[in-house]
């Protein structure tokens, strides 16, 4: 409480410090503030699952998988292998700690032979086996082994292996012998007949009209002409008739 004089009057006057109130309502905001802050970290708090309360199935899955036991996985038949023909075979294995050390025990196929620094079984066999080859596949990763009988066969092919020439590629094979037994080998000469006969009487008729073209023709040229065309066509007729015999007489064979 205070005296004042304002206007000319004189009275008695209440009042408080500007500063004290501007502190208290900093500290009413401040005891707020904290309030909240304390309440959003229970919160939080209270959501997050404990350490206990997390589940321990991925552990030991883990330790399942680290300690899974060494094996093969390559089948104990091995894929079938021809003779000339290139071969390539990786072999394969589960489980292990640490780089695999491959090493096969057998006899190997002529023109075969494993690398094993690639576990890669390769090469182009030269023969056939008349049995299935028994071979010993052993790996290990230094602290485990596993070892497996396989078997693996080579064919030997009935027809020789050839690859198509640069300048036919994708022809398939004719089979002459399948249609000459069906008929068509006699289609065949009579095609080769009719081309022949048209052939030398064309060349007959460009012979003859050069003869026609010279000044003073011959009329013992153009005889002679005639005669020689003559000739040809019956020793056309004359192979016709032999090849069809022969023809005929193959077919005769084959079926008796």
């Amino acid at each position: 409480m205070r005296h004042s004089r304002r206007n000319g009057h004189g009275g008695m006057e209440f009042g408080g410090s500007g500063e004290d109130s501007f502190v208290a309502v900093v500290v009413t905001k401040l005891t707020g503030a904290l309030l909240f802050i304390l309440l959003l970290t229970m919160v939080i708090m209270a959501l997050i699952p404990k350490a206990v309360d997390l589940p321990q199935a991925s552990s030991g899955t883990k330790a399942e998988s680290a300690a899974a036991p060494l094996a093969i996985a390559t089948p104990e038949a091995l894929p079938e292998a021809i003779a000339g023909r290139p071969y390539t075979l990786a072999l394969a294995a589960t489980g292990g700690r640490g780089p695999l050390k491959w090493s096969v025990d057998g006899q190997l196929p002529e023109g075969l032979e494993f690398d094993p620094a690639s576990a890669r079984l390769q090469g182009t066999p030269t023969k056939g086996t008349p049995t299935p080859v028994t071979l010993t596949v052993r790996v290990s990763d230094g602290t485990d082994r596993a070892t497996q009988s396989t078997r693996l066969v080579v064919y030997q092919s009935d027809a020789p292996l050839t690859t198509p020439a640069w300048w036919k590629p994708g022809i398939p094979p004719i089979p002459w012998r399948a249609w000459l037994e069906q008929g068509f080998g006699f289609l065949l000469l009579w095609l080769v007949h009719l081309i022949a006969m048209n052939t030398l009487s064309n060349l007959e008729r460009w012979s003859l009209s050069a003869l026609d073209a010279e000044p003073a023709p011959n009329d013992a040229d153009a005889v002679a002409v005639r005669r020689r065309f003559r000739l040809y066509r019956i020793t056309v007729r004359v192979a016709t008739l032999a090849a069809t015999a022969a023809l005929a007489a193959w077919l005769v064979s084959q079926h008796t």
